[in-house]
């Protein structure tokens, strides 16, 4: 066989023995066979953990797969730079998309049954079940919104991440026992290999195989082998009782995070490898012979095509944001835009930031011919914004308090500032307002639509507004806010001799 189909055969594409013969349409393929084990021989670089029967595992690191892994590396750096530079309500749409067919990994792998639109509300902040099947995947949800906290301080990757993160899965304060105390003490068996092997590491054997993983990820030159190589390992020897494939995946990023990229790290989609049949066949070619280039480039085949979906969510996560910000304009405000762009010319571009002054009362004293009255405004008007700064001082932008909201009651309905009512999308709404039906009886179809209309928290509902989009009678509005509230879903206050209705947060639904 030619260098050239050597350097194919294993820079490229690198084959087993079995798919070397199908692409070389023969059955005769030992000396093919040969020339390709000798080729690779070269460039083996032996890593120090090792397979439970003591065979050393090893990569095959030519330089074309040198180069593929630093490009590959460069592009997982790139996609998650993309993430780092979005804003927070940007990255809760990446991580709602993002997050979905992880967690139904996961809940593949976990047997739990949970629907499609139980994981979307889940993600949504609008889950309300009362499940306790559903649990492991609500703590890995949990754990991975711990771990990509930005202030979250990371932990090398060791056995006090692996104690942190199961503390996290299990949801319990602390652990009660750690690694694996029973296994198998024998050969027996398997349909991995030609001959005898573990199915999981001897019980004995877990502290110091483990122990000697941890050596090996203290070094960052050779980060994503590392980073596959934690990820193989764990789910091979198999250390804990259960659990191993989710801690397997967090080792993994916390691997990667040790890099340039932080906590970002969490955002690869490893999940996304437990469903992929190649990476399966590849675990075990790799047990074969400690040959671990196999499942390196499977991982990286399949982990390319998952980072394509990340980048194009993250971008059009981008392009979204910014196109709410030019087009979710209340009436007031865009009149006051018209007010300000008319009289503009070079020397008074300056003054254009002057009328940020979110006060109806502001618009009419703003209405001048000459640039001169301009700068009497904020003199006019500078009492009562300092009286109202204080109380929003500490309030997150775009918020709106119940007396604030009294006060603007004829304002456009849905709008404060630019800020939409709602910050579920069209098609997130009607998913909500199907598994609100789904899952609580007592709600008619006009109640739920209303709820998943208006469950942005920190807003507050009038009993106005529900008979105003019910087109009901106010009795009705005010008995079904009132049954929206003893149901859990809003809270009740009292703001000016009128009620107002505030959306319970996530977890508070009685």
């Amino acid at each position: 066989m030619s260098t050239k189909y050597t350097d194919l055969y294993t820079d490229e594409k690198y084959l087993n023995r079995r798919e070397l013969s199908r692409a070389l349409n023969t059955t005769f393929v030992d000396s093919f066979w040969n020339e390709q084990e000798e080729y690779r021989k070269q460039y083996r670089y032996q890593l120090p953990i090792y397979l439970i029967n003591r065979t050393p595992l090893y990569v095959t690191l030519t330089p074309a797969i040198n180069d593929k892994i630093t490009l590959f590396e460069n592009k997982i750096d790139n996609t998650l730079r993309l993430y780092r530079g979005l804003d927070e309500e940007a990255k809760y749409e990446v991580r709602k998309n993002a997050f979905f067919p992880w967690l139904r990994a996961i809940s593949v792998y976990q047997g739990v049954e949970i629907s499609d639109i139980s994981t979307r509300a889940l993600l949504n902040g609008t889950y309300r079940e009362d499940a306790p099947t559903h649990t492991p995947v609500i703590h890995y949800l949990h754990t991975l919104d711990h771990y990509l906290a930005e202030d979250q301080r990371l932990i090398p990757p060791d056995d006090n991440f692996l104690a942190d993160a199961f503390t996290y899965l299990l949801g319990v304060p602390e652990l009660t026992k750690f690694y694996r105390e029973e296994g198998p003490s024998e050969y027996r068996p398997t349909s991995i290999i030609n001959g005898y092997d573990y199915d999981k590491a001897p019980a004995r054997d877990i502290e110091a195989m483990m122990d000697r993983l941890f050596g090996m990820l203290k070094g960052t030159d050779k980060l994503l082998i590392n980073t596959l190589a934690a990820l193989f390992y764990v789910a091979y020897i198999q250390p804990f009782d259960d659990l191993n494939y989710p801690l397997s995946i967090l080792l993994a990023k916390d691997v990667y995070a040790g890099g340039s990229s932080g906590n970002s790290a969490f955002m690869l989609p490893l999940e996304g490898l437990l469903s992929d049949h190649a990476i399966m066949e590849s675990i075990k070619e790799s047990k074969k012979n400690g040959d671990l280039t196999y499942f390196i480039f499977a991982c990286m085949n399949s982990l390319n095509r998952l980072l394509d979906v990340l980048k194009e969510q993250i971008q059009q996560a981008r392009v979204s944001h910014y196109k709410e910000e030019y087009e979710t304009l209340s009436p007031e405000e865009e009149k006051r835009a018209e007010e300000i762009i008319k009289p503009a010319t070079p020397l008074e571009e300056p003054r254009i930031e002057e009328p940020k002054i979110e006060e109806p009362a502001f618009e009419e004293e703003a209405e001048v011919e000459e640039p001169a009255p301009v700068e009497e405004t904020p003199v006019v008007e500078e009492p009562v914004i300092e009286k109202k700064e204080p109380k929003n001082a500490l309030k997150p932008s775009g918020f709106i308090t119940p007396e604030e909201m009294m006060e603007t009651s004829s304002a456009a309905p849905g709008y404060r500032f630019g800020v939409p009512a709602n910050t579920l999308s069209d098609k997130e709404v009607k998913e909500y307002v199907r598994y609100l039906l789904e899952t609580n009886p007592s709600l008619n179809r006009k109640q739920s639509t209303f709820l998943a209309n208006h469950c942005t928290p920190g807003r507050y509902y009038t009993i106005q507004q529900y008979k105003s989009f019910c087109r009901c009678a106010y009795e009705t509005a005010r008995t079904s806010m009132d049954h929206l509230a003893s149901e859990g879903y809003y809270e009740q206050l009292q703001v000016k001799n009128k009620f107002v209705y505030r959306p319970a947060t996530k977890g508070e639904k009685k």
